[in-house]
C-alpha cells in the first residue's frame, strides 16, 4: 500500500490498520474454506458475489471498495454501509491507482479460497488461474512502495505456491522485502514458503526479521517463532517465545499445551485467559 498521504490519523494508527489487514489476508483461507458456495453474478467491477463469510473475512478495504461500488451488495447480510470519510481514507492510505483497481486483487482473494475447496481437478486450475490472472493484473501495476503492495506480494506467493512453483513464490516475497523492509507481511510468508520446504532454520530467520521488523511487538510474531524453536528443539527459545506472546495476550494456547506435555510450561498456566 505512490507514496502514501496521511491526512486522517496519526502513522502509528493507519501502520496498525494496514498491517491488520496484511495478516489477514495469510489466514483468509482457514476463515472462509467452510463457507464458500454461493453461484456467481455478473457485476460491472466485480464479476462475482462473496458470501457473507467471504466479504467479512477480506481485508477492510476490500469491504470498502465492494460496498461503495456495487449496490447489489448493499443488500448482504452483514454488510457495512461505508462514510465517505472512510472511503477517503482508505484512498489516501493506499493511493491511486492501486484503490481504483483494488477489485482485481480482492478477486484473487476471492478466487484463492474457492480454488482450495474446488474437488474437480480441472476445475480448480481453473479458478486458481483467475486467481493468478486477477492477483497479476493488480500487482504489477502497483506501486512497491504503496502501503497494500506488501500484502499483494503474500496473495500472489500463496498463489504461485498452490500452482507448485515455490521459486517464483519465493522472488515475489524477496521484492516485497526489498521494497518495504519495514512491514511484516512478505517475512511470514517467506517463512511458511521455507517451512514447507523442510528449510526450517531459513524459516526462523524469516521470521526473525519480522519479528525485528515490527519491534518485537507482535505477539502472533513471537507464537509462531515458538512453535518453530520447538521443531527444531530449541526448547528454551521457545519457552522465551511464549512467554512474550502470552504476556502480550495472544489467545491461541497451542504453544503452551506443547511446553506444557513437556514439562516446561506449569499447568496451573496452561489456560489462555
Amino acid at each position: 500500500m505512490s507514496k502514501p498521504a496521511w491526512p486522517y490519523a496519526s502513522r502509528t494508527d493507519l501502520r496498525t490498520k494496514i498491517d491488520r489487514s496484511g495478516r489477514e489476508c495469510i489466514r483468509l483461507v482457514a476463515i472462509a474454506a467452510p463457507f464458500l458456495l454461493f453461484p456467481p453474478s455478473a457485476f460491472s467491477a466485480w464479476d462475482f458475489v462473496p458470501t457473507p463469510i467471504e466479504y467479512q473475512s477480506w481485508p477492510e478495504y476490500c469491504r470498502v471498495q465492494f460496498t461503495t461500488t456495487e449496490s447489489v451488495g448493499l443488500t448482504m447480510p452483514g454488510v457495512v454501509r461505508y462514510s465517505n470519510a472512510t472511503v477517503e481514507e482508505w484512498r489516501g492510505i493506499i493511493g491511486e491507482p492501486q484503490y481504483s483497481g483494488l477489485h482485481h486483487y480482492c478477486a484473487s482473494i476471492h478466487f484463492l479460497n474457492r480454488s482450495r475447496v474446488e474437488r474437480d481437478p480441472r476445475q480448480r486450475s481453473f479458478v486458481l488461474q483467475r486467481a493468478l490472472d486477477d492477483a497479476v493484473f493488480s500487482y504489477s501495476r502497483a506501486d512497491p512502495k504503496s502501503s497494500v503492495y506488501p500484502s499483494m506480494s503474500v496473495t500472489l506467493a500463496q498463489i504461485k505456491m498452490d500452482m507448485q512453483k515455490p521459486e517464483e513464490a519465493e522472488e515475489i516475497l524477496r521484492a516485497a522485502i526489498e521494497s518495504q523492509p519495514q512491514r511484516p507481511e512478505a517475512y511470514m510468508m517467506l517463512a511458511l514458503v521455507h517451512r514447507k520446504q523442510k528449510k526450517l532454520d531459513q524459516a526462523r530467520d524469516d521470521l526473525q526479521r519480522a519479528d525485528a521488523a515490527t519491534g518485537g511487538e507482535s505477539p502472533e510474531i513471537q507464537y509462531n517463532l515458538g512453535l518453530l524453536n520447538l521443531e527444531l528443539g530449541d526448547v528454551d527459545a521457545a519457552v522465551a517465545n511464549a512467554k512474550k506472546a502470552y504476556a502480550a495476550g495472544y489467545p491461541l494456547p497451542g504453544l503452551q499445551r506443547k511446553l506444557v506435555q513437556l514439562g516446561r510450561w506449569p499447568k496451573e498456566e496452561s489456560s489462555v485467559r
